[in-house]
């Protein structure tokens, strides 16, 4: 199926990124998982998918910046992302993990702190909607 995804994220209260794209939806049980291309500007050849059920959201990004996250209110889980200077290991506190699903729509908030080396690098909150087209 296929949809177009919002998403906006804020950092440390001040940095807004905004980004509209369409992307793929495929509902695996009580999943949604939705494939997208990322911003050629920031992320050149890489693709995201974003699982979200109830109460677990995880993100994979595959290509240039390699990345993988497991959201879950509550909870601290491990993450890697890759940067210029290589792959670094951090935690990703979810405070924050609300998702709505209607037969037309899905709508996440999700609040979390980055942890880096055992201390609190900066705080996210986003929030993303995907509208479904047939």
């Amino acid at each position: 199926m296929n949809g177009q995804l919002k998403l906006k994220s804020v950092f440390d209260g001040s940095d807004c990124i905004e980004y509209v794209t369409d992307a793929d939806i495929e509902r695996q049980g009580e999943t949604v998982v939705i494939s997208y291309a990322e911003n050629q500007d920031d992320y050149a050849e890489t693709t995201s998918k974003i699982g979200i059920s109830k109460d677990v959201v995880t993100l994979n990004r595959f290509g240039s910046f390699p990345a993988t996250f497991l959201f879950s209110k509550g909870q601290t889980q491990q993450g890697k992302i890759l940067t210029l200077v290589g792959e670094i290991d951090i935690s990703i506190n979810t405070y924050a993990l609300a998702a709505d699903f209607d037969e037309n729509c899905i709508k996440l908030s999700l609040g979390y702190e980055m942890i880096m080396q055992g201390a609190p690098s900066s705080v996210c909150l986003m929030e993303l909607e995907c509208s479904f087209k047939e």
